[in-house]
């Protein structure tokens, strides 16, 4: 199968609660019919949405572009969405995604199929507490909504934050989490011929499962049937973790791994080490944003531990896999 080169943008996500483990170093848990799609979109200026770097408390209402207060607007606006996924309204909540995000996925039907795990990870946000919203601008000059409080995703308790950029589509302001991710469903939706596509390693388990083989350096997602959903390049580490049967037992959408502002998305975590964890997570990006390796290099042994994948197929993996998916690791 051939290997994509993609962009891996900044990391808008900020977390911090409690330190977790992974291959790369120690970190910290932060962590979908068809609808008519735009087809342009602005980044909201100054005079339009100004920015401020104090964080102050909005109440929920109905997003509306005549709103006085551009910080209530776009809070309202973060609550109504987060809301849709919560309730599984895959519909209304592409309806808010500008275009940037929209594209990430390809079609509707790709953000529908993900809906249970929007509904587990962007949807816990529905219930926040003591949450607090800002407006700041980043590097680039783009909006951000800032949003921090205290959810408990999978039961767990943690303090979040996280930014999510906002843009202005033909009068109507819509928020944009999807865009730093390249084109999430590229690897899915990619057809391989069959000497493109290795098929699934013989004594490689059974049932819906990961199939990482670490000599290959390859990944496989296996449907309950025994179908591929896809296989791709990966960079971990030679020889860990050992071969054998393993299980999901966290996931995070960053992690941090401890050292040099090092920073990875889409932590799925399956193995321990002997002092750090080990999981799937997409290529780290070093404390300018810039990741630490190209997607060219995916197939190498390049990672501490952990097993490195491009962003689209990490926010993919990511998505597909759930607490309890079996890994199988082959030699």
């Amino acid at each position: 199968m051939s290997r994509r080169s993609g962009t891996v943008g900044l990391l808008l996500v900020v977390v911090a609660l409690s330190f977790v483990s992974c291959g790369e170093g120690s970190g910290r848990t932060s962590d979908g019919g068809s609808a008519p799609t735009a087809t342009s979109t602005t980044t909201p200026n100054a005079s339009a949405i100004t920015t401020t770097s104090s964080r102050s408390s909005t109440t929920t209402q109905a997003p509306s572009t005549t709103t006085a207060n551009p910080l209530d607007e776009a809070a309202a606006l973060f609550r109504d969405w987060v809301g849709a996924l919560s309730e599984g309204e895959s519909e209304r909540a592409w309806q808010l995604m500008a275009p940037s995000s929209q594209l990430a996925f390809g079609s509707f039907d790709r953000f529908y199929e993900m809906r249970s795990g929007f509904a587990e990870g962007w949807g816990s946000w529905v219930a926040v507490e003591d949450p607090t919203f800002a407006l700041e601008e980043d590097e680039a000059g783009r909006t951000l909504l800032m949003v921090s409080g205290t959810i408990r995703p999978e039961g767990n308790v943690e303090e979040r934050e996280v930014g999510v950029p906002l843009v202005e589509e033909g009068g109507r302001l819509l928020l944009s989490p999807f865009e730093e991710f390249g084109k999430v469903a590229e690897g899915l939706d990619e057809e391989a011929s069959a000497s493109d596509q290795p098929p699934v390693p013989d004594d490689s388990g059974e049932g819906r499962r990961i199939v990482y083989d670490n000599s290959e350096q390859r990944v496989w997602l296996v449907e309950s049937d025994g179908t591929v959903a896809d296989t791709y390049l990966v960079s971990g580490r030679q020889g860990v973790p050992a071969p054998g049967g393993y299980e999901i037992f966290s996931k995070s959408e960053t992690a941090f791994a401890g050292h040099d502002d090092i920073t990875m998305t889409h932590m799925v975590r399956f193995a321990h080490g002997h002092t750090l964890d080990i999981g799937f997570h997409a290529i780290p990006n070093d404390g300018n944003g810039r990741p630490i390796q190209s997607e060219e290099e995916l197939g190498e042994y390049r990672s501490a531990g952990c097993v490195r994948q491009s962003p689209g197929h990490a926010a993919a993996l990511y998505q597909w896999a759930d607490i309890g998916t079996q890994v199988i690791v082959l030699h």
